[in-house]
C-alpha cells in the first residue's frame, strides 16, 4: 500500500466543523395533504368531482330556477300543457331544443290551420307543407293524401288546436289528442279575462236567479280563451320549458331536480347510517374477535339471508311508500357490507408491527384502532361511500320504474322514467333527461370513488 503522511491525518474533532444532518428543505406532508396531492393527480376523479358538484348545485337550486306554480296550484289546468317538448332560449337559435316536434296530421286540418286561421296561424307549420297546398289547399295533385307528416312549432301548435280550432273540428280531421276548450266562467272571472285579453269567443251566456243575492241574476259564461295566455299569463313564443313538461303538465326541469334532491338526501341517510352501524360492529368484531366476533358473524349470515325484495315489499305493502319507509327497508340489511369491510380491515391490520409496537408502548385500544388501524381502512371506506350512493339512486330508481316504490307525495326519478318510457316514442324527451342524469351521476361517482380509494391508501404515500 502507498504510505501516508500521518501529518495530514487530522482528527475531524479538533477542526472548527459542524457535524450534523442537513436541514430538511421544503414542509412536511401529512397524510391527508399528501391524500390530496394524489388525488389532484387523477384527472378523471377531478372532472368527476366538479361535475358531482354541479349536479348537486342543481339539485339544491333547480326546483327554484323557474316560477312556475301551475302543476301545484291547478293540475287540471297544467295537464293542458301536458308534453311539450324541450325549449332553451339559446340553444333554440342553433336549431336546438328550439321547441320544434315532426308529428303527422290531416291534410284537411294542415289546409284549416294554413288557409284559414290567418295570422293566428302564422308560424306554427316550419317544414314539410308543400308548396302546392300553400298555393291551392285543393290541388289534385294530392286529393288521394289525407295525412302529411309536417314540422311545426310545438308551443304554436298546442295553443292553437286548444284555443283557436273550431269545435269538433280537430278531432274529426284526422291525428291528435287535443282539441278546444270550452270553459265556464263566473262573473268575476269573466271581467278578469276581458281585461287581459284571454277571450277568443263567446259561446253562452246563462242567467239564473241567485240564492244568494235574492233580486239578482247568477251569471255563467262559456267561452273560448287563449290557452296559454290564461295559464302562464304569457305567449307561446315567449315561454320556454327547458326539459319540456311531463305527461301532467309539470316542468320537467323541476320534477327531475326535486326528485334527484329526495334521492340523493335519502341515499345519503341511509349510507350514514349504514356505514355508522356497520364499521362500529365490524371495527369491534374485527378487532377483539373471539366470541364476540362469532356471535355477529351468525346474526350476519341470518340477516344477509334474507331477501331484500321481500323486506321492501312487506314494509311497502304494510306501511305504504312513506320516506321512513323506504330508508328503514334500505338499511336493514344495507349495513352488512360496511360490517364485512370494517371486520376485514381491522382483523387484517391489528397484529401488524406498528400496532403491537404501540400496544407495547401502552397505547388504549380506543387510540389503536382511530390512530393505527382505522387510517388504513379509510381508503376502502370512502370509496364504499362514493359508490354507495349512486348505489342507491339506482336501485330507489329501479324499484319506482318497477312500481315497488310509489311516494304519494313525491315524485322520484325513478318514477319520472317510468312515465317518460310508457310514452317515449312519441316523447322521447321524458325519457332521456332522468336517464341521461342517472347515467352521469353513476359515472361520475364512481371515477370519483376510484380516485379517493388511491388518494387515501396509506401505501402509496410518496409514490408518484
Amino acid at each position: 500500500m502507498r504510505e501516508i503522511d500521518k501529518s495530514k491525518l487530522v482528527l475531524v474533532h479538533s477542526q472548527d466543523i459542524n457535524i450534523g444532518d442537513e436541514p430538511l428543505e421544503g414542509k412536511e406532508i401529512g397524510y391527508y395533504r399528501d391524500s390530496w396531492i394524489r388525488f389532484k393527480k387523477n384527472k378523471a376523479s377531478v372532472v368527476a368531482f366538479i361535475i358531482i358538484c354541479i349536479i348537486m348545485v342543481f339539485v339544491l337550486l333547480g326546483p327554484y330556477m323557474k316560477k312556475y306554480d301551475l302543476y301545484k296550484d291547478n293540475k287540471i289546468e297544467a295537464e293542458r300543457l301536458s308534453n311539450l317538448v324541450p325549449k332553451i332560449p339559446v340553444l333554440e337559435k342553433l336549431g336546438i331544443f328550439d321547441g320544434t316536434k315532426t308529428i303527422t296530421l290531416g291534410k284537411r286540418f294542415l289546409n284549416h290551420m294554413y288557409h284559414e286561421s290567418g295570422e293566428i296561424g302564422e308560424g306554427i307549420i316550419l317544414a314539410g307543407y308543400p308548396e302546392a297546398l300553400k298555393q291551392d289547399p285543393d290541388d289534385p295533385a294530392y286529393a288521394d293524401v289525407v295525412s302529411l307528416t309536417v314540422t311545426v312549432d310545438y308551443y304554436k301548435f298546442v295553443n292553437y288546436t286548444r284555443s283557436y280550432m273550431p269545435e269538433g273540428f280537430y278531432s274529426s280531421s284526422g291525428g291528435g289528442d287535443y282539441g278546444p276548450v270550452i270553459r265556464s266562467l263566473l262573473e268575476s272571472e269573466y271581467q278578469e279575462a276581458v281585461a287581459k285579453n284571454y277571450i277568443i269567443d263567446i259561446i253562452d251566456i246563462t242567467r239564473s236567479p241567485d240564492p244568494a243575492n235574492p233580486g239578482k241574476d247568477f251569471v255563467e259564461y262559456k267561452v273560448r280563451l287563449n290557452e296559454f295566455l290564461y295559464a302562464l299569463d304569457q305567449k307561446p313564443e315567449d315561454t320556454y320549458f327547458w326539459f319540456g313538461t311531463t305527461n301532467k303538465g309539470g316542468d320537467l326541469f323541476t320534477e327531475l331536480w326535486r326528485g334527484a334532491r329526495i334521492s340523493i338526501i335519502m341515499a345519503l341517510v341511509v349510507t350514514i347510517i349504514n356505514s355508522t352501524i356497520g364499521l362500529l360492529i365490524g371495527s369491534i368484531a374485527g378487532y377483539y374477535g373471539g366470541v364476540f366476533d362469532l356471535l355477529f358473524d351468525r346474526v350476519v349470515e341470518i340477516i344477509s339471508a334474507l331477501p331484500f325484495l321481500v323486506i321492501l315489499t312487506l314494509l311497502v305493502l304494510r306501511f305504504g311508500s312513506a320516506l321512513w319507509v323506504i330508508v328503514v327497508a334500505f338499511t336493514a340489511t344495507g349495513w352488512i357490507g360496511s360490517y364485512g369491510t370494517g371486520r376485514m380491515q381491522f382483523y387484517r391490520f391489528k397484529n401488524r408491527e406498528y400496532v403491537l409496537a404501540a400496544k407495547t408502548l401502552g397505547a388504549s385500544d380506543i387510540r389503536i384502532m382511530m390512530k393505527h388501524i382505522f387510517p388504513n381502512t379509510l381508503g376502502l371506506i370512502v370509496t364504499g361511500y362514493a359508490l354507495a350512493i349512486p348505489s342507491f339512486v339506482f336501485t330507489e330508481s329501479t324499484y319506482s320504474f318497477l312500481g315497488i316504490i310509489n311516494y304519494t307525495d313525491a315524485t322520484s326519478v325513478g318514477m319520472l322514467i317510468k312515465q317518460g318510457q310508457e310514452v317515449m316514442s312519441t316523447y322521447p324527451h321524458l325519457l332521456i333527461f332522468p336517464s341521461v342524469y342517472i347515467a352521469i351521476l353513476m359515472i361520475a361517482f364512481n371515477l370519483l370513488g376510484n380516485g379517493l380509494r388511491d388518494a387515501f391508501n396509506p401505501a402509496l404515500r410518496g409514490v408518484e
